[in-house]
C-alpha cells in the first residue's frame, strides 16, 4: 500500500525521486496532461525503504537498473493538483544507472502517459520544474556528478 492519505482537508503524499545527471543533462518527466516537469520517481509503500522504492519505481517506469544512489535532500512541498490540496514529503537521491541518453521526448514501457526528457542543466529555467529548488542543481551538484 502506497503512503498516500486522502482526507477532507487534502492529501498527504510520501514520494521519492531520482536526480539523474548524464553529460550535463537531467532526466525529468511529466504527465502527458500536465504543463510542468518533475523528477522521475513515485510513491513509497508502507514498510518499504525510500531508496528501494526509488529503485523499484525507476525499474517499473523506465526499465532502468540503478548502479548507484546517494541521498541528496528532503523537500516538504505544498501545492494544489487536480483541485486537491497536497502536502508532500519528497526524498531525493542522486542516482546513476544504465539508462542511455536520448534526444527529444520519449516514453517508458508503461505507455505514453508519462513523457521523459534529458534536459540540459543550463536550460532548466526554460521549463516549469517542481520542486523549484531543482533550478539550483547546476551549482549544487556534488563534483562526482558534474562530468556524467
Amino acid at each position: 500500500m502506497d503512503i498516500v492519505f486522502p482526507t477532507d482537508q487534502g492529501t498527504f503524499n510520501y514520494r521519492v525521486a531520482g536526480i539523474w545527471v548524464q553529460d550535463g543533462r537531467l532526466l525529468i518527466h511529466r504527465n502527458a496532461n500536465d504543463d510542468f516537469w518533475a523528477l522521475p520517481g513515485g510513491r513509497v509503500g508502507i514498510g518499504e525503504e525510500a531508496e528501494l522504492a526509488l529503485m523499484r519505481e525507476l525499474q517499473e517506469e523506465l526499465n532502468a537498473t540503478l548502479t548507484g544512489t546517494t541521498f541528496a535532500f528532503v523537500s516538504e512541498n505544498f501545492f494544489t493538483y487536480l483541485e486537491r490540496t497536497v502536502h508532500e514529503i519528497g526524498m531525493y537521491f542522486y542516482v546513476s544507472g544504465d539508462l542511455p541518453l536520448r534526444t527529444g521526448d520519449f516514453h517508458g514501457p508503461e505507455g505514453d502517459h508519462l513523457i521523459y526528457r534529458w534536459q540540459p542543466l543550463e536550460q532548466l529555467r526554460e521549463l516549469t520544474l517542481y520542486p523549484e529548488t531543482l533550478y539550483t542543481l547546476p551549482e549544487a551538484l556534488p563534483p562526482h556528478f558534474i562530468d556524467r
